[in-house]
């Protein structure tokens, strides 16, 4: 199944996790698959997507509900601090 097959299959959080597992394989595997291999660079790939996104969506409300943004920022901060 490729990344791109495992993301489309998230559904709940055990898809979540495996989904990650698969993330940090693929870049195991695939670096050059990717335009942000190191830390930095990846989380400024993502800010930089949301940010893009939000631009273009014509409707910025749509594009914000059902994600819940404290959750996503805590995840993200978490794994900064979690061994």
């Amino acid at each position: 199944m490729s990344i791109h097959e495992k993301l489309e299959s998230v559904r709940d959080v055990e898809g979540f996790i495996t989904f990650i597992h698969a993330l940090a394989e693929d870049l195991e595997q695939n670096p050059s698959q990717w335009a942000n291999t190191d830390l930095a660079d990846y989380l400024n790939g993502i800010a930089s997507w949301v940010e893009d996104r939000y631009e273009i969506e014509e409707s910025k409300r749509e594009f914000s509900e059902g994600v819940d943004w404290d959750s996503l920022a805590f995840i993200l901060f978490v794994g900064s601090r979690y061994e």
